[in-house]
């Protein structure tokens, strides 16, 4: 086998490597700076948001089950509590689906975040990403995002050359701490 072809075996498996690291790595920069700079485009482009919602909708309805079980109020109404659990749940659903968008986020942001805590996006942030990806499988990762004693798993999932949010892992005491 002559050198040549011996060189283009070994450095086109470390290329495909690269580049695969390399389309995660720049999804989560790009996403950094659209939360950064509160653009609306890179956030919408970097998260699947129907998948998402699914995601908000089956944890908040699982949490209001759960409450729901726990409340001797409700237990006592029978058929009313079960009643008022489902149109609870709905009143949510409905709530996630028109805010959980590009534009309910950005509003978030505007009225919520501060620049100055979280850093702003530049070549070192964009490798520094190496350091908090973790890949559970060939077309997944998460980073964990800590945030008073919070830690809430993101995980994004590869859509072609792009890898985009697709859940969130919230703690079960989620909802009591926002409260």
């Amino acid at each position: 086998m002559n050198k040549k072809l011996k060189l283009t075996l070994t450095i086109g498996p470390l290329i495909f490597i690269f580049l695969y690291l390399f389309t995660a790595l720049y999804s989560i920069h790009q996403f950094h700076k659209g939360i950064y700079y509160n653009d609306k485009k890179l956030i919408k482009d970097y998260v699947e948001w129907d998948e998402l919602r699914e995601n908000f909708k089956n944890y908040i309805n699982i949490q209001l089950l759960k409450e729901t079980q726990k409340s001797d109020e409700l237990k006592d109404l029978g058929e009313l509590g079960i009643l008022l659990s489902g149109l609870a749940g709905k009143i949510v659903e409905t709530m996630v689906d028109s805010y959980l968008n590009p534009e309910g986020l950005s509003l978030l942001i505007e009225k919520s975040l501060k620049k100055d805590e979280i850093p702003k996006p530049t070549f070192l942030t964009l490798l520094g990403g190496f350091t908090i990806m973790d890949f559970n499988g060939l077309s997944s990762f998460y980073v964990t995002y800590e945030n008073e004693e919070q830690k809430l798993p993101i995980f994004f999932n590869r859509k072609g050359l792009t890898w985009k949010i697709t859940q969130i892992e919230f703690t079960d005491n989620l909802l009591k701490d926002l409260q």
